[in-house]
């Protein structure tokens, strides 16, 4: 990992909202049962990246969302998004490693960091909130291992994606001596 250059950078243009939009269209049945997702509530394709990108054009203040992309030598190869914003004070966030074979390898924890980082100073957050569906181990891990702090199971319909299901909600307080600023300091 050392080797490679990692770079988080927000979604401005089309074409970096395209990615993650293509990534939920593209998804098998099995991968949008493990990430919680209904594909009969996603938008059209072209109405979905659209709506990113009016939304892209707001004031931090006045954002619903905001998407990073993930790029690993220069290839994106997933993202991170934060929605329900409260600005100044929470953000819901998400993680999507897009490529199967580059799960598990370590880069998802490091592109997170970075991303909740980013997000957190973007969005001047006190507070963020993850919900990933209770029964895909993946995101449940990585957020344990960022720092994350386990707060409860419940059932919820976490997004206008996602269908009713159980999440693990994970908090982390932004601020002081904490796992995100010492990963900082690990930048490639």
């Amino acid at each position: 990992m050392n080797a490679s250059t990692l770079e988080v950078r927000p979604c401005r243009a089309k074409g970096d909202f395209e990615r993650p939009v293509d990534y939920f269209h593209g998804a098998s049945d099995e991968s949008l049962l493990a990430m919680g997702a209904d594909r009969a509530k996603f938008p059209a394709r072209d109405l979905w990246v659209a709506r990113l990108v009016e939304d892209a054009a707001r004031a931090a203040s006045e954002r619903q969302w905001f998407h990073v992309l993930w790029c690993l030598d220069g290839e994106a190869i997933g993202h991170s998004n934060a929605a329900h914003i409260v600005y100044g004070e929470h953000a819901f966030v998400h993680l999507h490693v897009w490529d199967r074979v580059r799960r598990r390898s370590g880069l998802g924890l490091e592109f997170f960091r970075r991303s909740v980082r980013l997000i957190a100073t973007e969005l001047r957050l006190k507070e963020v909130i993850c919900e990933p569906y209770a029964h895909n181990p993946g995101p449940n891990r990585v957020l344990e291992r960022a720092g994350f702090q386990f707060v409860k199971c419940h059932r919820t319909t976490p997004g206008p994606i996602n269908f009713e299901q159980e999440v693990n909600r994970w908090v982390f307080r932004v601020g002081g001596d904490d796992p995100l600023d010492r990963a900082s300091s690990h930048r490639s």
